[in-house]
C-alpha cells in the first residue's frame, strides 16, 4: 500500500443529515464501504476500484477523486468540492 496523499481540495458530500469530508482517497474508499446509500450500480463500482487502483499505486489519487464525484452524483447526494 502506498503513502495516503491528500488531495488538492477535499470533497464535501452530504448523505442524510451528515456532512463528510473526504481529503484523501483512503477516507473516500471507507465512506464508500461504510456509508455510501446506494450500494450497487457501475458508478459505485467503478468509484470502489478506482480508490483500490490508487491505493495500490496503480491510478493517481484525483483518478479516485473524480470517480467519488461520478458516484456521489449518481446517487443524487449533495457534492460540494
Amino acid at each position: 500500500m502506498t503513502e495516503i496523499t491528500f488531495w488538492n481540495r477535499p470533497v464535501v458530500i452530504v448523505i442524510g443529515s451528515a456532512k463528510h469530508i473526504v481529503r484523501n482517497t483512503r477516507e473516500a474508499a471507507w465512506l464508500l464501504a461504510d456509508k455510501w446509500p446506494v450500494v450497487g450500480g457501475k458508478s459505485f463500482i467503478r468509484a470502489l476500484r478506482a480508490c483500490a487502483a490508487s491505493l495500490e499505486g496503480k491510478k493517481s489519487a484525483t483518478y479516485a477523486r473524480l470517480a467519488l464525484i461520478a458516484a456521489a452524483r449518481h446517487a443524487n447526494l449533495s457534492v460540494e468540492r
